[in-house]
């Protein structure tokens, strides 16, 4: 399947991001805010690096917006691709949670805007350790909201650097989740068994709905070296690996094809309660 991202949501990132580095003066036709191409990676550190600090003459919203001109439409291209597979056959039957681990600026939440459209809202749980990024992320949240009303759902968002900050404001209910898990695993300080001891606490704050983990990532070894353990952590939880192996998405923009790593982990509705 050829993939190819909604009008709007290309015209956002022409707006809000690649006009606003083509447009800076530091851009030339050989530089990107001031860097080479090489050193404009570098600087992002493979989207890995810490984006609330300055690197040269980059501030932390120069790294951010870099990360968004070189990374993310990728990004979004594959979770459009991966949820739209997920929502092919009908939508979900109630609002889902989408919990948004490693979020970056919006990427996951924008990726299921496209899908699900104007009929159907969500509430939105983003989760970065950068506040760069999670400030960027309101930014694109709010300019879809503001400038293509009527292709975009109605979204509750909220920003958090840890799941246990999260300001959860209603009763555990039945509503059904998505956990997003994009890219994440590439870091190395990543403390796997906390991470998912505290999305079980923060599922548990949710409710009993069924539960959807879809992770993608890189094909090389290395970001993927701490699947596994994630992998059994959340089967001791009662999570079963749907699907797990390469796969590839062909974009329609360019005709070539982007391999990636994906699995999909579920739980279903829970019913019966645990003496």
């Amino acid at each position: 399947m050829t993939t190819q991202l909604p009008d709007w949501l290309r015209q956002l990132r022409r707006n809000e991001i690649v006009r606003k580095v083509q447009q800076d003066p530091r851009s030339t036709g050989s530089s990107i805010l001031g860097y080479t191409r090489d050193d404009a990676m570098r600087a992002i550190g493979g989207g890995q690096a810490l984006f609330d600090e300055p690197d040269g003459n980059l501030s932390p919203d120069d790294r951010v917006l870099l990360y968004c001109y070189l990374n993310q439409l990728g990004h979004l291209e594959e979770l459009v691709e991966a949820l739209g597979q997920i929502f092919a056959n009908a939508p979900p039957t109630n609002e889902p949670i989408v919990v948004d681990l490693g979020c970056g600026p919006y990427t996951g939440g924008l990726a299921l805007a496209s899908i699900l459209g104007p009929k159907a809202g969500f509430d939105y749980v983003g989760m970065d350790r950068s506040n760069t990024m999670r400030e960027f992320g309101e930014t694109l949240a709010s300019a879809a909201a503001h400038s293509f009303p009527n292709d975009m759902p109605a979204v509750r968002r909220y920003w958090i650097d840890e799941l246990s900050a999260c300001p959860w404001p209603s009763a555990p209910g039945w509503r059904p989740v998505i956990v997003i898990v994009s890219y994440l695993f590439a870091s190395r300080t990543l403390d796997v068994a906390k991470l998912v001891d505290d999305l079980g606490t923060f599922l548990d704050v949710l409710g009993r709905g069924e539960v959807t983990v879809l992770y993608t990532n890189s094909v090389k070894y290395d970001p993927n070296r701490n699947y596994p353990e994630f992998r059994d952590s959340l089967r001791e939880r009662g999570f079963e690996e749907r699907v797990s192996g390469d796969g590839r998405v062909i974009i329609k923009r360019t005709g070539r094809e982007r391999q990636l790593r994906y699995a999909l982990l579920y739980r279903s509705l829970q019913t019966e309660l645990k003496l």
